[in-house]
């Protein structure tokens, strides 16, 4: 059972001052790619969707090894067959398997998208306006999903003590931070609501360890139904660390300004 169908809100033309990374998702239905950024003499991961958490770790090289793989800005790499390898060491053993293109482009202000498959032309040009700019959600886009027969769940999803976990047990060689990665899971998650399980109007960033969404089904389903199937998702991302994730049911809505006064109280 898929947690909701997909739906399409990204109706708007570009505009400064930037383009926010899961509008850039759900433009170019990209199932996974990731933007990394220049921390002092590395490249690591800010933004992702279809990363777990290993690969994001994984992916942080050095600037020099970026320089041997993508010298010049505003190319595209593709890297397939033999000449992937030397990428794979980006990603987890369980990415691995499903990867046959690997598709590389350095922007003109130095950051890179990694991205699982091909990529189009426009797509790179849309890339290039990606900033820390957030999404902002158009609540009455949500009316035509809202039916009368319509369940729409809502649930807080705190995953700190998941992190951290993951942080302490799972890394050897902390290069990476742990606000960095927390950072990182937090955009992770963040993405697979907003672009994969839901859209974009439905989810946000409640602080830096926790997200607020909300569900919209056409039938019942029992909370704890649903909750399984969240965690079930988010395995894919923390693996057992997953059982320390915090799944809150808020109760429901049954109107776009009900969902709004959700997703905006702190």
């Amino acid at each position: 059972m898929g947690l909701l169908s997909r739906a399409s809100t990204l109706d708007q033309p570009l505009s400064n001052p930037g383009l926010a990374f899961s509008d850039f998702i759900n433009r170019h239905s990209i199932k996974a790619c990731a933007l990394l950024e220049k921390q002092n003499n590395n490249y690591v991961i800010a933004n992702s969707i279809g990363f777990d958490a290993l690969s994001i770790l994984s992916a942080t090289s050095t600037v020099d090894f970026w320089e041997g793989i993508c010298k010049t800005s505003g190319q595209l790499y593709n890297f397939s067959d033999s000449d992937k390898t030397q990428l794979l060491q980006l990603f987890s053993f369980n990415l691995k398997d499903s990867i046959d293109e690997i598709s590389v482009y350095k922007t003109s202000a130095e950051k890179i998208l990694l991205c699982i498959g091909k990529v189009s032309e426009q797509a790179l040009k849309d890339f290039e306006l990606v900033s820390d700019v957030p999404h902002k959600n158009n609540y009455l886009a949500l009316n035509p999903l809202i039916k009368d027969n319509s369940v729409v769940l809502l649930f807080n999803i705190d995953f700190e003590t998941a992190v951290k976990s993951f942080y302490e047990n799972e890394i050897q060689n902390k290069v990476v931070s742990y606000d960095a990665f927390i950072k990182s899971i937090s955009n992770e998650v963040y993405n697979r609501f907003a672009c994969r399980y839901s859209n974009s109007d439905t989810t946000i960033h409640n602080n830096s360890h926790s997200i607020k969404t909300v569900l919209i089904t056409e039938k019942t389903y029992s909370v704890e139904l649903m909750t399984q199937h969240i965690l079930l998702n988010l395995k894919e991302v923390l693996g057992k660390h997953t059982e320390e994730i915090k799944v809150s049911f808020a109760g429901t809505a049954d109107s776009c300004d009900k969902v709004q006064t959700f997703l905006q109280a702190e």
